[in-house]
């Protein structure tokens, strides 16, 4: 088999190789030097980092190794391997002679955010990894787990789980798991599992797995929410339309305290460019507070996945902006961003819609006082109450029964039409042209 020559003949023999994945041990990491074959833009270079993984994956080719199916009754026996760039698990069971067999190979790159995760999150990944995809073989057997760490340890025995990793034990929880130290196994199929996956000498991870670093304590961290508005307003003094723009923070102190900022922009910005110069600010404002962990939320798609790497710039425009917020998450040692509904990020919505309708170039700071204030329906005047007798007196309006407003008013408050089917369709006509008047007029006000 010659080497390709082409990215159309790279991708065929990839293809021909992910039909037989299940049979290739770490085939996402030995076809890991093609992938920078595959990027658009990017020329076809064949170099020897590539000859090299093809002739390994020719060579293991060579010498393919057998598959067995599952022993209904015997337990299953799950590795797990989590690298730098990869996961990998191999699924494989004693047979009735007492020697192992592979079943099944699993593995795939990670991606994203999923490169900076920690060396046990990874670890646990690959587990939850290879349980989604093994799923009907491993509900119906009892399951040992070998691996360098035991990530069950890691999710259930941790205080406080949130995020992914509340995630990852809620799908471990039906599942037969039991962890075997991987230097307490030695077999064939292990030895041959480890060759495919090699760990490098730095690793940090202990083989004796202390306490230290499974029963870790959360860390105090502040939470940042942010957001940004902008739109296009009259000027009050004129016919020019121009650009409002305003910002809107909100701090959560590790303790329950909340910080809010809302900034109004001197210079027109779009939406886009306007959820930047939030974050920005943001960043800026965490850095002058010295802030060490931080987690950042915020709702817009596009900016958190451009920032996380996972979405290309296209605009020239907002390439200044990726760049400083990139700049400014150095100087915070630990930054995780996520994005949320827009519902959740409300309060920091309400603070840049508010910052955009007053900004203002020739006033500095506009302060805002918000007090609690009970309605008047509430707040009843004990003297006015016994000057009365004690009894509240109550004002009605007695309508005529020929009234022609009453069928309006019980379709709009009751959604009742009158039984005749004409006059109704008439009344809820009229009454939906009513509706959309008043929106628009609201609308205009």
């Amino acid at each position: 088999m010659p080497p390709p020559q082409t990215l159309k003949q790279l991708r065929s023999f990839q293809g021909r190789l992910a039909y037989i994945r299940r049979f290739i041990s770490n085939l996402s990491g030995r076809c890991k030097p093609f992938s920078k074959l595959v990027k658009k833009n990017t020329p076809f270079k064949w170099d020897d980092e590539c000859q090299k993984a093809f002739e390994d994956i020719k060579q293991y080719l060579l010498s393919p190794p057998v598959l067995a199916a599952p022993i209904p009754g015997k337990p299953l026996i799950l590795y797990t391997a989590a690298l730098e760039g990869s996961l990998g698990a191999m699924l494989a069971q004693n047979n009735e002679e007492g020697k192992e067999n592979a079943l099944y190979y699993l593995s795939r790159m990670l991606i994203g955010a999923e490169s900076k995760y920690t060396p046990i999150e990874k670890h646990c990944l690959a587990l939850v990894f290879a349980v989604k995809k093994l799923r009907h073989y491993l509900l119906a057997h009892k399951v040992i787990l070998i691996s360098k760490i035991d990530p069950l340890k890691y999710l259930m025995t941790r205080p406080l789980l949130t995020g992914r990793l509340a995630k990852w034990a809620l799908i471990l929880m039906e599942f037969d798991i039991t962890y075997t130290p991987q230097k307490a196994i030695k077999g064939q199929a292990l030895a041959d599992f480890l060759a495919a996956h090699p760990l490098p000498d730095d690793s940090p991870l202990n083989y004796d797995l202390p306490d230290e670093e499974t029963l870790t304590v959360e860390e105090a961290r502040w939470r940042l929410y942010f957001d940004g508005a902008s739109s296009i307003k009259p000027a009050l003094m004129s016919q020019i339309p121009q650009i409002k723009a305003g910002i809107g923070l909100v701090f959560v102190t590790p303790e329950g305290g909340i910080l809010r900022y809302a900034l109004s922009l001197t210079e027109p910005c779009t939406n886009n460019e306007t959820e930047y110069e939030a974050l920005i600010a943001g960043l800026e404002l965490a850095i002058k507070i010295g802030i060490q962990h931080i987690h950042i939320f915020g709702d817009s798609q596009l900016i958190i996945k451009q920032v996380e790497g996972d979405y290309k710039i296209y605009k020239p425009e907002l390439l200044k902006y990726y760049k400083k917020v990139k700049n400014l998450m150095k100087k915070i040692p630990q930054v995780h961003l996520r994005r949320v509904l827009r519902s959740e990020n409300g309060e920091a919505d309400s603070l840049a819609k508010v910052a955009k309708e007053l900004a203002n170039p020739d006033y500095e700071e506009i302060h805002i006082t918000v007090r609690n204030r009970r309605p008047i329906s509430t707040i009843l005047d004990d003297d006015e109450e016994e000057s009365a007798g004690g009894k509240a007196e109550v004002f009605t309006l007695e309508m005529p029964e020929e009234d022609w407003r009453q069928p309006f008013i019980e379709y709009l408050k009751y959604d009742k039409l009158p039984e005749d089917k004409s006059k109704g369709l008439q009344i809820k006509r009229r009454a939906l042209r009513f509706t959309l008047i008043n929106d628009i007029l609201y609308a205009v006000i």
